[in-house]
């Protein structure tokens, strides 16, 4: 099986196993091109059945825990580990990210990133999941560190995913 089969039927796999468990989500599909070492490190992250994780965390208050990337605003984001389950892995990056212990409430959408290389256009696409969680906070904790904080005016959230 290649590459982008199999990284295709882990892809269904996982999406099959989120509806069982979070009922259905809003599924999307981009394409995109990256360099060979991007390329390279998505076959392993694909192999490894890792998915990319975004988590809109909201406090009591309805506010959106932000952190700050490549100068920008965004939702705390990573990566699964083999075999983590879904709502540890979201209360695992969370915790790492902004020291903020959270309840994942949904999976809101998932996207199916399908990823080529851009210096070989006969290479396999190579797919991986990228999902969307909601979680809350029982109470606004304050962020440890300058890059990360709560904002009460994230009303875009799909900008900040």
């Amino acid at each position: 099986m290649d590459v982008a089969s199999r990284s295709r039927s882990r892809v269904e796999e996982r999406l099959t196993r989120l509806e069982e468990q979070f009922g259905t989500l809003e599924v999307t599909q981009t394409t995109f091109e990256v360099g060979p070492r991007r390329y390279q490190r998505a076959i392993e992250n694909s192999r490894d059945g890792q998915l990319d994780v975004r988590a809109v965390v909201r406090d009591e208050d309805g506010a959106i825990l932000l952190q700050e990337g490549d100068g920008e605003w965004l939702v705390p984001r990573g990566q699964t580990r083999a075999d983590e389950p879904l709502s540890e892995a979201v209360q695992r990056i969370v915790s790492e990210t902004a020291d903020v212990d959270c309840t994942v409430t949904d999976a809101t959408t998932a996207n199916i990133h399908g990823i080529r290389n851009s210096d070989d256009e006969d290479a396999d696409t190579v797919y991986r999941l990228c999902v969307v969680f909601t979680a809350k906070v029982p109470e606004r904790d304050v962020p440890t560190g300058e890059s990360l904080r709560w904002d009460t005016e994230a009303d875009a959230v799909s900008e900040l995913v």
